[in-house]
C-alpha cells in the first residue's frame, strides 16, 4: 500500500471512530495510554509513574474521560463536553505546598454551560457528577528533551 493510500485508510478510519454529539463535540473513545519514551532522569520516572497512574484512573470502571471538544457520555441524558481549563493551581507534584490548589473547567453539562471543580460533585437535572481525575498532573518541570510535549489534558467523570 502507497504511503498516502495508508495515510487516506488512517484518515477514514479515525473519522468512523468519532461520533458527533450533534452540538459540535465529539463523543470521546475510552483514551489510548499515553505514549511517552522511556524515561532517562529520576523526574521523567516520576512523571512516567505517575502518567501510567492517571491513565489507569481514566480508565476505572464508571469513569468516562474525554478531552477538550469532546464529549463524555454518562447516559440517561448527562453529557459533558469540555470547553476550557479556567484554572489550574493544582500544587506541582514535584513541589511541597502549603495549598493544594485546584483545577477549575469550563464545560457543557447536559447543554448547559457550567463550571467543574476536580475533586467536586455538581448536581444536574440529569443526576449528579463527578469531575474525578485530571492528566497530566502539574509539575513544575516538564522534561521536554526527555519526554516529549507535555500531553494534552484529559478529564474524567463519573456519575456522582
Amino acid at each position: 500500500m502507497s504511503p498516502v493510500r495508508a495515510l487516506l485508510f488512517s484518515v477514514v478510519m479515525l473519522t468512523a471512530c468519532a461520533q458527533s454529539d450533534g452540538r459540535g463535540g465529539v463523543v470521546a473513545p475510552p483514551p489510548p495510554p499515553v505514549s511517552m519514551p522511556e524515561p532517562r532522569s529520576d523526574l521523567g520516572r516520576q512523571i512516567h509513574t505517575d502518567m501510567a497512574r492517571l491513565d489507569a484512573e481514566l480508565r476505572a470502571p464508571g469513569v468516562v474521560a474525554a478531552g477538550a471538544g469532546e464529549t463524555a457520555d454518562l447516559g440517561q441524558g448527562l453529557t459533558i463536553l469540555p470547553l476550557a481549563i479556567i484554572e489550574d493551581s493544582r500544587c506541582p507534584a514535584n513541589v511541597a505546598c502549603l495549598w493544594a490548589g485546584r483545577m477549575r473547567i469550563r464545560a457543557q453539562v447536559s447543554g448547559r454551560e457550567s463550571e467543574l471543580t476536580l475533586g467536586e460533585t455538581m448536581v444536574t437535572p440529569n443526576g449528579p457528577v463527578a469531575f474525578v481525575v485530571a492528566s497530566p498532573s502539574a509539575w513544575a518541570e516538564w522534561p521536554r528533551d526527555e519526554l516529549g510535549p507535555r500531553p494534552p489534558y484529559r478529564f474524567g467523570f463519573r456519575r456522582g
